[in-house]
């Protein structure tokens, strides 16, 4: 019997994985998902279509002593987790009911549809603790396996006669702990990946405003009134982001426009400002239109395209708005907003400058691969703000800053050698720290004191996640905080201490990376401290020292293993 048991619930849990494969393909699952808004129509219908896995789960189930041996808990809790409130307990209504109904009288009938809705219930309940946790797997299966003990516990309690509940509790109840728990893990795994795919379309789309704005650097410094330039530049949006249509207005008129609709081209030559410009330049921030009334420009091209708005700035105010025409139904418009949004930054932070003086190329020829895991595009709009925001009061700033800007790109980009001059490494570190200083302006105190006769090859990047971290997670978690670093030498080594003064890293933290379980969400660390001991031995990893006073980091580079690995890594 016990046999038969997993047998069955292995089959159901690969026929579960085979359709949450399916669903994740499909336009809707994906639009309700990373949509900014959802109605309740989409609500409604991914509720059905969970409470229809539910159901299916049911029939396939197996008999045993009256009840059904099942993997009902995965379609109604992944419902609740995935799709919220609506889709959570609409699912379990949808379950439950049906399994009342399939049996009606049975020996676990009531029971059973009882325990679908508590299970409705803890996965909605669960939903935003689950999301704000990216789904961690542990708590998943934790989730599922209290959600299934509480089944059990029903059972116990509402089918009769007791002794039969009991005995049939005692068949059931490990193998569905185990393999719903399980199952729910992998299911939800599944719709993971599609945020997985999100991301890695996110990083081609900022790689993209970079690559676009590059291009289009020329063109903008005479200002947005030269209708030549603008020209130029709407045509490489349109060109390399393949989008729909690209339009470039000033706050009263149209600029210039491009695109592949020729009703469009008539509609933007025949009539005024669209509303979605206006709505831009009241709010001053980026918006999104997929829809509007009959007598805007757009009332048509809304039905076929979402357009994306974001402000053009100069002087601190807004001079002219920017507009991108993606096709409806795609994976996610966030990665559009994105990437307009960075555009306009990008396009504004130019204007700004133009204003006063031509300025050299704002950004390095690059190849975004090592920037999409070693930058956080949350950094590179927070560089730029603080830039725009220079622009205004010292022009002079902000083009050393840009300056900073350049070289933080250029050394990430060109990150060819493995193993490079410890002046470079810190010519790196200089720029973000640079950066990170006007930014947080007197809230932020450096230090840094680096000998000026050093002589010594050390691994690329290794010590910028670092003083990152140093910043991000130590110094600035207090009010005003301080980062120190200092570089000593003796005969046979050279030492890095970073240390800040923040509130100091956790000690299983420290634990997690020496004994190599340190999550993904410090990869950081780990990615340094691994090259740290791959290259030099299993005694030169980080070296941290922690307390409620701030953290010190120290890095130890063996002269003589460090000269004998670049000699080595320059043969090819």
């Amino acid at each position: 019997m016990t046999a038969n048991i997993f047998k069955n619930l292995i089959l159901n849990l690969s026929m579960l994985v085979i359709i949450a494969q399916l669903l994740t393909k499909t336009t809707f699952v994906k639009q309700f998902m990373f949509s900014y808004k959802t109605d309740i129509r989409s609500n409604f219908a991914l509720a059905v279509i969970f409470g229809l896995i539910s159901i299916l789960s049911t029939y396939t189930g197996i008999n045993v002593n009256g009840a059904i041996v099942n993997t009902r808990v995965i379609g109604v809790m992944s419902g609740g987790i995935i799709g919220g409130p609506i889709v959570g307990m609409g699912a379990a209504i949808i379950g439950g009911l049906h399994r009342y109904f399939f049996d009606v009288g049975g020996f676990t009938s009531v029971a059973c549809a009882i325990s679908t809705f508590v299970e409705g219930i803890i996965g909605v309940l669960a939903s935003k603790y689950l999301k704000r946790n990216n789904w961690k797997k542990w708590d998943i299966f934790l989730l599922a396996a209290l959600a299934e003990i509480f089944q059990m516990v029903i059972i116990l309690l509402v089918a009769k006669p007791y002794s039969d509940a009991l005995a049939t509790v005692k068949i059931i109840a490990f193998p569905m702990i185990l393999f719903n728990s399980l199952g729910m893990v992998i299911f939800i795994s599944v719709f993971n990946s599609i945020f997985i795919e999100q991301d890695n379309e996110s990083a081609k789309r900022i790689k993209l405003a970079f690559d676009i704005s590059e291009q289009c650097l020329p063109f903008l410094r005479k200002g947005i009134y030269d209708k030549e330039n603008m020209d130029q530049v709407t045509k490489m949006i349109l060109k390399n982001s393949r989008d729909g249509g690209v339009v470039i207005t000033d706050r009263e008129r149209i600029l210039s426009y491009q695109c592949d609709e020729v009703p469009l081209k008539e509609a933007l030559e025949n009539g005024g400002l669209p509303q979605i410009v206006h709505a831009v330049i009241n709010e001053d921030a980026v918006m999104i239109a997929e829809a509007a009334t009959e007598e805007d420009v757009f009332y048509e091209h809304l039905k076929k395209f979402t357009i994306v708005g974001a402000p053009l700035h100069s002087k601190g105010h807004v001079v002219g708005v920017i507009l991108v025409f993606t096709k409806k139904f795609k994976l996610s418009i966030q990665t559009d907003k994105d990437f307009v949004d960075g555009l306009s930054k990008l396009f504004s932070t130019q204007l700004e400058l133009a204003e006063g003086q031509k300025q050299r190329e704002l950004l390095q020829k690059a190849e975004f691969k090592a920037l999409q895991s070693q930058i956080n595009p949350h950094f590179l709009f927070n560089a730029l703000n603080t830039i725009t925001a220079f622009c205004r009061e010292k022009p002079e700033k902000a083009r050393e800053l840009l300056i900073a800007l350049s070289t933080y790109f250029r050394n990430t980009l060109n990150a060819n050698q493995y193993m490079i001059n410890i002046y470079d490494e810190f010519s790196h570190v200089d720029s973000y720290l640079q950066l990170e200083k006007a930014r947080f302006e007197d809230r932020l105190t450096l230090i840094i004191d680096v000998p000026v006769d050093l002589s010594c090859q050390v691994p690329s990047f290794i010590l910028q996640p670092i003083v990152e971290n140093a910043v991000k997670h130590g110094a600035m978690k207090r009010s005003t905080g301080r980062v120190e670093v200092k570089v000593w030498q003796t005969e046979q080594l050279v030492t890095i201490s970073v240390k800040d003064s923040g509130y100091g890293i956790p000690q299983e933290i420290i634990d997690a990376l020496h004994k190599d379980t340190l999550d993904s969400a410090k990869v950081g660390l780990s990615n340094v401290d691994k090259r740290l001991r791959s290259i030099y031995g299993q005694n030169y990893g980080l070296d941290i020292k922690a307390s409620s006073t701030g953290t010190e980091v120290l890095i130890r580079i063996p002269l003589d293993k460090g000269e004998e690995r670049d000699e080595n890594s320059n043969r090819g």
